[in-house]
């Protein structure tokens, strides 16, 4: 969100794009970045002309050569072609749509009807089309199909193995959790271009959802505080309760004692009495 603010304040319109699709989508690789190699080259080869390769190239010296390719190459008129060229400015979805239009299935359909691993077929095909096919050439172009159908079978056998362990290893792997700054769920491709009304729109939820974590924070605050309180409640009536059973413990050793007095008492009393009468 600090990005999408920082863009906003220097009136940057911010375009996210899918990934893997920048050679496709993004306006520098597409037009830009190969004119700018291309001058870099050329700079880079008139230095080394003019000192004839006595020099050497140093690190301060790459970027007066950059510069000068960088002006040479990111003129205003080239920048609005590499917009154009990917559909950003003026939008045209169908300047990108046009480059994955699918082809006929007639135009695609290969002209022999083989299959390309199918190395029997291709060796009858071999043969038909050589007059003497034991010829030292034709036994070797036939052994050289018979090697590149068992290499091209191995490889798909590989290939194949190796796109299993892959979907085996990505089920395991523990996925992020995305930044959450869409609302509505229509289907984008994963591109999206943020528009003065959608900043505002994930300004808006983003403000929602920072007061609905301070709210969870509170709540969570307010429980734990209740929990101790509920703890230190118990402590004291475990402590009432063992304070209670203590003196009930006393009251009734003091009894004991009394009555344990009480009865000694009586037998002196009686001890005494009987001393007298024999007397």
């Amino acid at each position: 969100m600090e990005f999408i603010k920082y863009c906003d304040r220097h009136r940057i319109l911010l375009m996210i794009l899918p990934p893997h699709s920048t050679h496709t989508l993004q306006p520098l690789d597409v037009v830009l970045f190969k004119p700018l190699s291309q001058a870099y080259s050329n700079e880079l080869t008139n230095h080394l002309h003019k000192a004839q390769g006595l020099v050497p190239i140093k690190k301060g010296e790459f970027f007066p050569l950059f510069w000068s390719a960088w002006i040479s190459s990111f003129t205003e008129n080239l920048i609005l072609k590499a917009f154009e060229a990917t559909g950003i400015w003026p939008i045209d979805a169908n300047v990108i749509l046009r480059r994955f239009t699918s082809t006929p299935e007639a135009e695609r359909s290969s002209s022999s009807g083989l299959s390309d691993h199918d190395w029997r077929k291709l060796d009858r095909l071999v043969r038909a089309a050589i007059n003497d096919s034991h010829q030292y050439e034709a036994r070797k172009l036939r052994s050289s199909v018979h090697h590149l159908s068992v290499q091209y079978e191995l490889l798909q056998h590989e290939n194949e193995g190796l796109k299993e362990a892959l979907q085996h290893k990505k089920k395991h792997k523990k996925k992020g959790k995305a930044l959450n700054l869409q609302q509505r769920q229509e289907y984008h491709g994963g591109a999206v271009h943020w528009s003065p009304r959608k900043l505002r729109e994930a300004r808006a939820r983003e403000a929602v959802r920072e007061r609905d974590e301070m709210e969870e924070k509170l709540q969570k605050a307010r429980a734990k505080k209740q929990r101790e309180e509920a703890r230190l409640q118990r402590q004291v009536e475990l402590e009432e309760r063992r304070v209670e059973r203590q003196t009930l413990k006393e009251m009734r050793e003091l009894e004991r004692a009394e009555k344990a007095a009480e009865r000694a008492r009586k037998v002196e009393a009686q001890h005494q009495k009987k001393s007298i009468q024999q007397a």
